[in-house]
């Protein structure tokens, strides 16, 4: 028995080490390659113009000049966190994140009380839909309504509804102040994820240094829709599986559990954060034997299944119409593969023309998709150099845009509240846009070099498979963004969550920095140390 035990330790061992070197190769390459344009590239989009992503040599000397001012940083707060008592320390760090936490929902609460918005869009279809059911009208789930073409968004409607029972219909401000509350709360998140993986207050205080310069998530408070939700989300479930692991408390298992479903339920792509979370909970499970986790992760997988079906049944209930399926997924597919105007992969009307013509028959517009896959894969086997290129400009133009979209949605709006404010919110998308793109470049590569930091230093091959989960949904992420429906808004949620993880790639590089030193002058010293040998006569 002892020895079946040893045997099963030494597979679970060997299984941890294979997937940490397999996280950590596949995270350098995909960030090195990443980190290589955005040093000499950028790209961005004109607010108010088409959805087309402008590609633009960029300033190397900018970039390192401020790679090399991150690293100081770094480097300062390290020395700052030797010599200064661990008591002093902790005060310091939690008044660093509380004003961390302030500027984000602070200015975040600014960008959406300065103009009266309006839903564009998605977020039109959402809040128009959530209304009308308020109001016993179901005319979005008949054949070739919003929620008869996308069904996967009744979840979040049905949020919507529930809310608009608290503030009232119509009431767009106070969610996008539910909106704001939750990118608040994403920071602290981040906070505590940190702290779970290196127990540093030094390294939270560059953590809430650095994430003043998350100016997307500052903008996208305006934007009312799955993506800030999910962050929040999909960081308390990470941050509950380390504490989980920590404590060994199943209460934390039953927030893992909860939060992955509202985060799928918000938001669908979420489903990339769930495949890395049964993936690196698969390693931890088969080494640990944890049967608690087992039980978790199966629940993860199976509660939003029962919730999104329970929602369907609800509005099938309540409207008296069948549930429809909608455009099937390989649509999507198909769509990011097309080549229309330059705009590699992003979203046309593609998907709703194909379920048009197969006369809003799933099926047939699934064959009618895969015909068009098959042909496009022929068109690529043809000619390599074509779709290198196209690849190439699908990924960049949705990684290597620091705005992320920011600023091209959420900019509707009626009339002005405060003219002073509104003037400048009029002057980031004219005169001031280009001061702003400039700030956000040069932290996104900044931040895509402490990724790489982390991918290399941090992803040990005996390391804890469970602290990188977030780092295997970047992964995940990047692999699905080949695939789908091309959108730098897509991208949004993955470089939030990459500020923690780019921060404990910058402390990890400081800290070999420092052992090396410390190395090198013992050995110096034992050098001097050694007497000299004397001469025999």
């Amino acid at each position: 028995m002892q020895q079946e035990t040893t045997e099963d330790n030494r597979l679970g061992d060997g299984m941890t080490t294979a997937a940490n070197w397999i996280v950590r190769i596949t995270g350098t390459v995909i960030f090195l390659v990443l980190t290589w344009y955005s040093l000499r590239y950028t790209q961005y989009m004109i607010v108010g113009g088409d959805e087309i992503a402008h590609n633009v040599k960029d300033s190397v000397v900018g970039n390192c000049l401020a790679l090399a001012f991150g690293i100081s940083l770094a480097g300062l707060l390290w020395f700052f966190a030797k010599r200064v008592a661990v008591r002093i320390q902790e005060r310091i760090m939690r008044v660093c994140v509380a004003f961390s936490v302030l500027w984000i929902g602070g200015w975040g609460y600014w960008w959406i009380s300065v103009v009266d918005r309006q839903p564009e869009g998605d977020q039109a279809f959402l809040y128009g839909a959530a209304t009308y059911f308020s109001k016993g009208d179901f005319a979005f789930l008949k054949p070739g309504g919003y929620c008869g073409l996308c069904p996967h968004q009744l979840p979040l409607i049905a949020m919507i509804e529930l809310l608009y029972l608290v503030v009232g219909l119509h009431n767009y401000f106070a969610c996008q102040v539910v909106c704001t509350l939750l990118a608040a709360g994403i920071v602290w998140l981040g906070y505590r994820l940190l702290w779970e993986m290196t127990q540093n207050p030094g390294a939270v205080i560059l953590y809430s240094i650095v994430m003043l310069g998350c100016l997307p998530l500052i903008f996208y408070t305006g934007w009312v829709y799955g993506d800030v939700p999910s962050i929040f989300f999909t960081m308390l479930a990470a941050w509950s599986l380390l504490r989980y692991e920590r404590t060994e408390h199943v209460r934390w298992l039953t927030v893992l559990v909860l939060a992955t479903t509202f985060a799928l339920l918000v938001r669908l792509h979420s489903a990339v954060f769930l495949i890395a979370l049964c993936l690196v909970g698969a390693v931890y499970i088969l080494r640990k034997k944890d049967l608690k986790l087992l039980a978790a992760l199966v629940l993860a997988v199976i509660l939003p299944i029962i919730a999104y079906q329970g929602v369907f049944k609800m509005y099938e209930i309540r409207s008296g119409l069948p549930h429809a399926k909608g455009m099937p997924s390989l649509s999507y597919i198909s769509m990011g593969m097309q080549d229309i105007y330059d705009r590699c992969g992003w979203y046309t009307t593609y998907c709703a023309e194909v379920f048009e013509m197969a006369g809003d028959d799933p099926v047939l517009a699934a064959e009618i998709s895969k015909q068009d896959i098959a042909k496009r894969l022929e068109e690529f086997r043809a000619d390599p150099a074509y779709a290198w290129g196209f690849y190439r400009e699908k990924v960049l133009s949705q990684w290597n845009e620091p705005l992320y979209q920011s600023l091209y949605f959420g900019n509707k709006f009626r009339v002005p509240l405060k003219e002073a404010q509104a003037a400048f919110v009029d002057r980031l998308k004219l005169e001031a846009f280009d001061n702003l793109l400039l700030i956000c470049d040069r932290m996104q590569f900044v931040i895509y070099v402490g990724i790489i930091f982390y991918f290399v230093l941090a992803v040990r091959a005996k390391s804890n498979i469970l602290q990188h989960l977030m780092a295997v949904t970047l992964i995940g992420g990047f692999l699905f963004s080949i695939i789908w429906e091309a959108k730098a808004r897509y991208i949004m949620p993955y470089y939030v969550t990459m500020f923690p993880i780019a921060v404990m790639g910058y402390w990890e590089l400081v800290g070999r920095a420092v052992q090396i030193r410390e190395r090198f002058g013992q050995r110096t010293q034992m050098e001097e140390d050694v007497p000299p040998v004397e001469e025999v006569a």
